[in-house]
């Protein structure tokens, strides 16, 4: 208000030398209007002198991921009539970087005066730089800062941005599996779960190598290609919402090659499957394969049997896999062995401890395991061939090593008379088994000596035949003796 009544006093001022000389007007009208304009001119820098200038800050995007670039704009207003200089300066995060130089120099054009009012407009300068999300970090809100300093004024202003990082976890177990242990020819899954516990989507690869003899069972998902024995694939993970991190599971269902132990002496192995998130190793289930490992053996309690005498056979199963199996045994007797009457193999089975008894034949690896004595394995007949079907458990692992299960069935036998006269006779006994329908193997036979008792050449029945057959013939001496003898009597009577 007070510069106001300045100018109009200024203006009165000029007028009254040029009022009594209405010759001079023109003259008068420029001095007037020249007067005008100095006074408006200098009024408009007296009102700039106490205007500020102005700074904003803004972005095009509220957040800031990596790979996605954010545009930030720094806006300079000048309500002074005339150019001026000033120095800016961002002050950035560590974890942004700008497109270009943080500090810079400029100069903001002047405000621009209405020629009719005097008003001023004030001049308005932007520039921009592009900020890029440095790696390492979680997601945070930060601020940055820009600094405008015009001599000894300095202005200040600030704005938001969120740093959003995906904070991703990848985790693998396997379904359809018990302790670790699968048997070749099972199937199962490897199920792998990516969590996004962070702020910002991501796309994770996968790179899953399979253990040797694991064959996928169904065709991969959409995505997932795979070459060899590696499966390679990418899985979205979507950002967290509302605090609960967003999920994805894949699952792989995969099969054991049914040979995969086929020349493995100790029917297990390590199965490692190699799993590896965006080139990172994660842990895998530890797994072994692992398949029954089966000896059967017949042994006789003599090598030796005279006829009609009777003896027993033993056939000694036993399982040192960690894996449980069905055994199919085939026993063959052979001409001279036959089952004592009409009664079948009395097969008893017990869990008997295995010694080292210096027998190669049978894998002698701990004892076995105690326990009440199992049911008999019913046995069919066909021929002169003994079928058995048993089921043996699994072996155990104790601290001492493997723990087998035994099996022994007992066959009780009897000495047939050798045929064709013959005083004795080899005999031999033939074992064959097989595993769950697997190839069958055939075990050592048992040899035995079937023989007559003789004495001088004769057996016990020769010599008990000779005896009776002298036995009749003393008989039939004496009777004919006793009745030629009581004819010769009565003829001597007669005479006399």
């Amino acid at each position: 208000m007070k510069k106001k009544k300045l100018l109009l006093l200024a203006l009165a001022l000029a007028l009254v030398p040029t009022a009594g000389s209405a010759q001079d007007l023109p003259e008068l009208l420029t001095d007037v209007y020249q007067s005008i304009g100095d006074g408006l001119a200098q009024g408009a820098a007296w009102a700039g002198e106490n205007q500020e200038l102005t700074l904003t800050l803004e972005t095009d995007d509220a957040r800031i991921e990596a790979g996605k670039p954010v545009r930030l704009t720094v806006t300079a207003g000048n309500p002074l009539p005339y150019e001026t200089a000033v120095t800016l300066t961002l002050s950035l995060p560590d974890r942004l970087a700008a497109s270009a130089e943080t500090t810079w120099e400029a100069v903001l054009p002047a405000a621009q005066t209405d020629a009719q009012t005097g008003a001023l407009t004030p001049s308005v300068t932007t520039f921009t730089r592009e900020l890029t999300l440095l790696p390492d970090g979680g997601s945070e809100t930060v601020e940055i800062g820009c600094e405008l300093s015009m001599g000894t004024r300095f202005y200040r202003a600030a704005a938001p941005l969120a740093l959003c990082v995906a904070d991703i976890g990848v985790s693998a177990a396997v379904d359809g599996v018990t302790d670790g242990r699968v048997q070749p020819g099972d199937a199962f899954a490897y199920r792998i779960e990516v969590t996004n516990a962070g702020t910002a989507a991501k796309d994770v690869a996968l790179e899953l190598t399979l253990p040797q003899d694991v064959a996928l069972a169904e065709p991969l998902e959409a995505g997932f290609v795979q070459t060899g024995q590696v499966i390679r694939g990418q899985v979205h993970a979507q950002a967290a919402t509302d605090g609960a991190p967003g999920s994805a599971v894949i699952t792989l269902p995969v099969r054991v090659d049914g040979d995969a132990l086929r020349d493995d002496a100790d029917a297990r192995r390590l199965m490692a499957a190699t799993l590896r998130a965006d080139g990172e190793r994660v842990p895998m289930p530890r797994m072994e394969v692992c398949d029954a490992k089966v000896s059967a053996r017949l042994t006789a309690e003599t090598d030796s049997l005279a006829v009609g005498e009777e003896t027993t056979l033993r056939v000694v199963v036993v399982n040192a896999g960690l894996a449980a199996a069905d055994v199919h045994l085939s026993c063959v007797l052979p001409e001279g062995l036959s089952l004592p009457g009409k009664k079948h193999a009395a097969a008893t089975s017990a869990e008997a401890a295995l010694t080292d008894g210096g027998d190669g034949d049978l894998p002698m690896t701990g004892a076995a395991v105690p326990g009440e004595p199992a049911a008999a394995p019913a046995m069919t007949q066909q021929d002169r061939t003994l079928l058995f079907d048993l089921h043996m458990d699994a072996a155990e692992e104790g601290e001492s090593g493997v723990i087998a299960r035994t099996q022994v069935i007992e066959i009780p036998v009897v000495a047939d008379a050798p045929q064709d006269k013959l005083s004795e006779r080899l005999v031999g006994a033939s074992l064959l088994w097989h595993v769950d329908g697997g190839e069958a193997e055939l075990g050592d036979a048992v040899a035995m000596r079937v023989y007559r008792a003789e004495f001088l050449g004769m057996s016990r029945a020769d010599w008990t035949g000779v005896f009776w057959a002298s036995a009749l013939l003393l008989i039939t001496v004496l009777c004919l003796y006793a009745a030629v003898r009581k004819d010769s009597k009565d003829t001597d009577f007669c005479c006399e």
